[in-house]
């Protein structure tokens, strides 16, 4: 996600950017940074005193000559300027300065879920009708998306893969808006960036996990997620490490939300957990009748939210001071004074601020106003048990020899042990007993703290199994693959574990390290789980 870390260096860089005019737009301040681009906030003046202010984003600078990065980045304009719904944020335009490529989005003035949940912890819980409220919007928003078509009328089939508090914005004015629709999956555009694993790994549904079929359902079970953790103020798959999180999403039986929170409805209840349904068949069957549900939840409450009650209740959580001047950015008026009071404001809060997580960005550096893609995977913001990640140099490897994006995940817990080369990324190019997978790794040091990767020799592996077409994970994360299939890019002399899984059989587990030179075959034989006897 864009927006939530950068480092000093890069920091000041940007901010020597500050007042530049980049064709029709002046930049006013740096809203946030990931590894891949920047969002800033801009000002276009007219005619007879006209002002928009606007979010605009642009690739790093030294990224801009990729090609792929350049495709895939107008790809998500093209995609984002289908999309005209209350509940989307709104792009405005694509255009072209010497060169460089933007994108202008709407400014919206509010907090991102994951604050608003952080917030929320204990006694001061959210509101179970306007939990409700939100998560309806939500689902209004992506059916919309889902149900995006063609000149011809036909289905483009979007889904959005990485809905989470993260991607979730209410403003100050009680609406939600969806974010991030750079990793919406567009069977018609341009193919993901390697090495980006799509979505958080306690966000996904395990179809995403297990690289099975990925459709509208898929964002209907990560919206569960989020209303199941928006009721109960915790969260639903956690672990203390990625292997944890991803066994949870795929095996940990899901509590009612009442069973944490006594006063969550019946009906909310069952709305959650059908949602969350680990077989897509018995899921909602679209955002849609999710929807619908919730609708028919909240006409039945006496006091239903509105927009404006659901506005002064975030403004209560965050300070009159914070949304009025987030709401003066966004008329215009004197958006360089309310930027610079904004800072002051979240500079004086300092690492006491409430609820909300510990976080490695500095302490003037204003929160993202929103995620813009184009940085993978971010640890989310609540609560306090997950690790933080960290924006680290990475070392890029791909079949091309074209650079790639490195994802960011969480790291494992316990950073002394950290190996010097942690696989963090798969790139995916799966055909046959061809298909490949790159891996991305990231530099640290024995104390886990970040540093540059050495220059390492790589080894493949070649991965088949009787029967054929299961899954394959290494070092526990889930790399899309089935087999038969090659790992390519792997760190020659580096442990690690490859297990391969098929529903109806027992996974298997091996240990290997790889060398350089031909590939290494690794091949595994299948054993069927016993029929459980009813006896």
């Amino acid at each position: 996600m864009i927006g939530q870390r950068h480092t000093a260096d890069s920091s000041s860089d940007a901010s020597a950017q500050m007042q530049e005019t980049f064709g029709r737009y002046r930049l006013l301040g740096l809203l946030g940074q990931g590894g891949m681009g920047r969002l800033y906030i801009a000002e276009r003046r007219g005619v007879q005193g006209f002002v928009k202010i606007v979010a605009l984003k642009r690739i790093l600078p030294h990224l801009a000559d990729s090609a792929r990065l350049r495709d895939m980045f107008l790809n998500e304009a093209r995609i984002a300027a289908r999309l005209e719904h209350p509940n989307i944020v709104a792009t405005y335009e694509l255009g072209e300065v010497d060169g460089k490529y933007f994108i202008s989005m709407e400014y919206l003035p509010g907090e991102d879920l994951s604050a608003v949940i952080s917030r929320c912890q204990g006694a001061q819980a959210i509101p179970i009708d306007i939990a409700a409220a939100l998560a309806q919007q939500a689902a209004q928003g992506l059916y919309y998306a889902h149900d995006a078509r063609d000149a011809q009328g036909r289905l483009i089939g979007l889904v959005h893969r990485d809905v989470s508090p993260r991607n979730i914005f209410v403003t100050y004015h009680g609406v939600v808006k969806l974010l991030d629709f750079g990793m919406v999956r567009n069977p018609s555009g341009p193919k993901s960036v390697p090495g980006v694993f799509k979505g958080k790994y306690g966000y996904c549904a395990p179809e995403q996990l297990e690289g099975g079929r990925i459709d509208f359902r898929t964002d209907v079970f990560c919206l569960g997620i989020v209303l199941w953790e928006c009721l109960t103020g915790a969260r639903l798959f956690d672990g203390a490490t990625d292997v944890e999180t991803i066994g949870a999403v795929r095996s940990r039986p899901v509590d009612r939300p009442s069973a944490l929170r006594p006063e969550v409805p019946a009906a909310l209840d069952q709305i959650a957990l059908r949602a969350l349904a680990r077989d897509p068949a018995q899921r909602y069957q679209s955002a849609h009748e999710m929807s619908e549900d919730l609708d028919r939840y909240l006409l039945g409450r006496a006091n239903r939210p509105t927009s404006k009650s659901v506005g002064q209740w975030i403004e209560s959580l965050f300070g009159a001071e914070r949304a009025a001047l987030k709401k003066s950015i966004s008329q215009g008026d004197n958006a360089e004074g309310a930027l610079q009071r904004l800072n002051a404001l979240e500079g004086a809060r300092g690492g006491g601020r409430g609820a909300d997580r510990p976080s490695t960005r500095s302490a003037t550096e204003p929160r993202a106003l929103w995620s813009t893609s184009f940085s993978g995977p971010t640890a989310d913001s609540v609560p306090e048990r997950m690790p933080t990640d960290e924006m680290a140099a990475t070392r890029r490897v791909s079949v091309s020899g074209e650079p790639v994006p490195a994802a960011v995940v969480p790291a494992p817990a316990g950073g002394g042990r950290s190996r010097s080369m942690l696989i963090v990324g798969v790139l995916v190019a799966i055909a046959g007993v061809g298909g490949a997978a790159v891996f991305v790794m990231r530099g640290e040091t024995r104390g886990g703290t970040p540093g540059a990767a050495a220059v390492q020799t790589t080894a493949s592996l070649e991965l088949h199994s009787q029967p054929e077409g299961a899954s394959v994970f290494v070092d526990g994360r889930p790399t899309g693959l089935k087999t038969p299939a090659t790992l390519s890019g792997l760190p020659a002399g580096q442990p690690l574990k490859v297990r391969i899984d098929l529903e109806g059989y027992r996974p298997v587990s091996r240990d290997t390290t790889p060398a350089s030179g031909q590939p290494q075959t690794l091949s595994f034989t299948l054993e069927p789980v016993p029929a459980r006897s009813d006896k």
